[in-house]
Order: structure tokens, then sequence, then C-alpha cells
């Protein structure tokens, strides 16, 4: 493994990637989609070729002159069906690229979702548990993914070898800094006590295993899950998050499901009455309230119409949408702390944040195939990855 190219190095994962692999001396090449989220790419000594994997001619210019592809990108701007075919055709793309450039390996990651985030309850899920589709634009876009991935391999002989991590954690790892974003604003809480189990994995633990996946010879075809040694429990893993915020956080409060859901109906109304008595006065009124925007945003397509204003507005020219944003961001925060004299409205979690929160609560994933043929064996244990994350939450001010 002399040059590696890395789609998704702009990314928590694949940044991280790049940091090891420039350590050890070896060159890496960067697919970059934005190259304003670079900047942490930018200090490595990395070749960087702006493109993207929905774009076949600017992965060929990438993997020209590699032996190795890490493919780790998610592209996250498309939604719904457009975000699985964008799954599946960006992963054509790059194995098609590593075909004909006759690359030495390619590490294609997936991810556990191909089970869907709720799997039968009871079970530990090996490489042998059939995959399950749910629905689920995110977890069914990994299951297409991965059969392009090892098609390629069966008709054409391509080194292929597919890795599935569990829920990743660390350093600039976006689920991080969900739990400590929510904990810092209050709106974290215990659903039914947060007793399932979390098969969490610490970032360098899975680098460790796609370097191993990238060089045995016996990976070469197979399909490997990828996870800590042991598991914690939900609790744990959302106490310590919020732990590195100083102890005022902790202990997090603790709802059951049925006053959640009836807390965010209540949130709801308020949002909806608040927009009607703001309609013939100041509209941006009800936006002021933290409460009552999340409250908004829980009507059905509000925040999918507000998701795709926010990516149409950093799509303008030299850097001005991203300056507008920013600018709209620091305005919300001030205003999220200037309503000290109204009564207070509390947020709660989101759905979409309940289910993450959640994820595999009920099953654990068997790492036994990725010891015995790759030699896997995560260095890093639970309280030596939290110490670390926490020492970044700090770092960062989330």
């Amino acid at each position: 493994m002399k040059r590696v190219l890395i789609t998704g190095a702009t990314g928590f994962i694949g940044g991280r990637l790049a940091e090891v692999l420039t350590d050890l001396g070896i060159e890496v090449t960067a697919l970059v989609r934005s190259w304003a989220t670079a900047a942490r790419l930018a200090r490595l000594p990395v070749r960087m070729v702006g493109g993207d994997i929905l774009d076949p001619e600017s992965v060929r210019r990438a993997v020209d002159g590699c032996d190795v592809v890490l493919h780790c990108a998610v592209d996250f701007r498309a939604h719904g069906r457009a975000h699985r075919r964008a799954s599946r055709d960006g992963t054509r793309n790059v194995m098609h690229a590593a075909h004909e450039a006759g690359v030495a390996r390619v590490v294609h990651l997936s991810s556990t979702a191909v089970f869907g985030l709720q799997p039968a309850a009871g079970r530990t899920l090996t490489e042998t548990t059939p995959v399950r589709r749910v629905g689920d634009d995110y977890c069914d876009g990994k299951i297409e993914a991965e059969r392009v991935a090892l098609e390629y391999h069966r008709v054409h002989g391509l080194p292929v070898t597919v890795l599935r991590p569990t829920i990743v954690y660390g350093p600039f790892g976006w689920y991080s800094a969900a739990v400590a974003r929510a904990a810092r604003e209050g709106r974290l809480v215990l659903v039914d006590g947060a007793p399932g189990v979390c098969n969490c994995l610490y970032v360098d633990n899975l680098v460790q295993a796609i370097l191993l996946a990238a060089t045995r010879p016996q990976a070469v075809g197979e399909v490997f899950h990828i996870s800590d040694a042991k598991p914690v429990t939900w609790r744990e893993y959302l106490e310590r998050h919020a732990r590195a915020l100083g102890d005022g956080v902790v202990p997090l409060p603790e709802m059951t499901r049925a006053e959640l859901r009836a807390a965010r109906n209540r949130l709801r109304r308020l949002a909806l009455r608040q927009l009607a008595r703001s309609a013939a006065g100041n509209p941006l009124r009800v936006l002021r309230d933290p409460a009552a925007r999340q409250g908004l945003f829980s009507i059905p397509g509000v925040q999918w119409a507000s998701d795709a204003t926010k990516r149409a507005i950093r799509l303008l020219p030299g850097g001005a949408g991203n300056r507008i944003m920013d600018a709209v961001e620091r305005a919300k925060a001030g205003q999220a702390g200037s309503g000290a004299g109204r009564a207070e409205v509390r947020a709660y979690l989101s759905p979409a944040e309940e289910r993450s929160f959640a994820a595999y609560a009920n099953v654990t994933f068997g790492i036994d195939k990725a010891r015995s043929l790759l030699g896997y064996e995560p260095a890093v244990g639970f309280d030596e990855g939290m110490e670390l994350t926490a020492s970044w939450i700090r770092w960062a001010g989330i």
C-alpha cells in the first residue's frame, strides 16, 4: 500500500484515515466535493482532486496512480430515494474506476444499518445474517451499495472488502457532536431509562480495521462487522458524552416514550398557535423561540423545506452562502439566550434523534470473523475513547 485514494476524506472517518495514513508515510489522494469542508484535510500533505463520486470522470482522475481505494463517501446532500440512488450509483462509479485502474484493493465502508436501525430483538447478528430492507433510504441505500461492490468482485474480479461499522464515535464525529449538542440545549432525555445496548466503535479502532482490510489477502471478497470489543448501555454512552459538558448537565432527565411524544405534540400545537398569531404581525417571531421552532419543524414537510433552503443558500458562489448561514446561526444563538423574561418552553429530542440514540438497542454484532481473518482487536477501550472524545467536545466548544 503506497498510494491510497480516500473518498469522503473531508468527513469524520475519512479525515481520520487521512491523518493516520500520512503519519505512516503513505501518499494520500482525496476526492473533494466541497472545498469549504476541506479545512481539516488541508493541513495534511494530501493530493486533493476536486470532484464527486457521482461524476465518473472526476473519480477516474482521483483513482489514477493509486493502488488502494478506501471508499468512505456518503452523499448527505440528497434525501429520500435520491440519497439511495447516490449511494448505489456513486459506489458503482468508484468500483468501475478502480477496476479500470487495476487497483490492488478496494475497501468499501458500509454499515450495520443494512439490518435496519431496530432489528429483531435478542440476537447476535453476524455476517451470515440476512440483510433486511426497512423502507429507510439510508439503510436500503447501504444494502444496494454493498451489492454493487460485491458484484464487481464476483463478476469482474475486483479485490473488494466490505466493512460494516456499528455506531462510530470520537473527535470530529457527528454522532458525538449531536449527543453533546442535545445535552447542552437541555433536550437530551433518557427515554424509558435508555437501558438498551449501544454497539459503539471508537474511530481509531475502525481505522485499524480498514488498514487490515486493505492489506490482508484473506479479506478479499469478504464482509466484516466492525465494533468495539464490548458494548455498553445507551444510558452510559449518552451520560458520558453529557458529562463532558460539566457536572451541571448530569444526571440526565428521564421520560417515558409516551411522555416524550405528548411533549412533542404540545410543542407542535404551540408552534401552530404562535405562527397564526404572528402571521398578521411579525412572521419571524415564532422562529426566535427554539422550542417553538422545534415544534414547527415537527410538522411534516417543514423540516425538509428548511433543509432544502439551507442547501440552496450554501451553494451561493464565493462563500457567500456559508457566510449567510453562519450569520443566521449566530443570530439564533443570540435569540435563544435573550428570552430570560419569557416563560420557558422546553424543547425535546426530535423523533429522528430518538431513533438515532437508540439504534440497535436490542442486538449485538459479532466480530469473531474480523478477529480470525483480519487479526482485528480493538486497541482503544470505551473509557479511553470517551476521555479523548470528551476532551474534543470541550475544546470544540460544543
